[in-house]
C-alpha cells in the first residue's frame, strides 16, 4: 500500500510538471468559429433584404404544381411567375430568410430530367 501511495505522488508531480510546460493558445482549435460572431438582424432591415428568387434551367414539362410545391416547402410564398419561352420562374418569398434557404437548398436541384440554377435576385 505505501508503494501505491508513493507512486500516485510521482504521477501527480508529474502532471503538475507537464501543465507547467504546456502552452495554451486560444482560437486555434476546432468548433471554436474563428472568432466570426453571429450580430441579430434588425427587424426593419429584413425590408430592404432580397426574397425573390430566379429560377433558371427547367424543362418544358416542369409544371406550376411542381414548382409551388418545392417554394411553399421552405416558407410562403406571396406572389409566383412562370416563364416558360425563357425556362424560368421568379417567386417572392414573404420572408427573406426564406429566399436564402430556398437558394441553399435547391441551387443545382434535378426536375425532370433539369439541373435547376436558384439566385436570390432583387425585386
Amino acid at each position: 500500500m505505501a508503494t501505491g501511495g508513493v507512486q500516485n505522488q510521482q504521477q501527480a508531480g508529474r502532471g503538475m510538471a507537464n501543465q507547467m510546460n504546456r502552452v495554451v493558445v486560444r482560437g486555434r482549435a476546432r468548433g471554436r468559429g474563428g472568432g466570426r460572431v453571429m450580430m441579430q438582424q434588425n427587424p426593419r432591415a429584413q425590408d430592404c433584404q432580397r426574397s425573390t428568387v430566379c429560377i433558371e434551367g427547367l424543362s418544358s414539362t416542369t409544371t406550376n404544381k411542381q414548382l409551388m410545391n418545392l417554394l411553399n416547402s421552405i416558407g410562403p410564398v406571396e406572389m409566383f411567375t412562370i416563364l416558360p419561352e425563357q425556362r424560368k420562374a421568379i417567386a417572392k418569398f414573404v420572408n427573406p430568410q426564406h429566399a436564402v434557404s430556398f437558394q441553399h437548398s435547391f441551387h443545382r436541384h434535378m426536375i425532370d430530367l433539369s439541373h435547376i440554377d436558384v439566385s436570390v435576385i432583387d425585386g
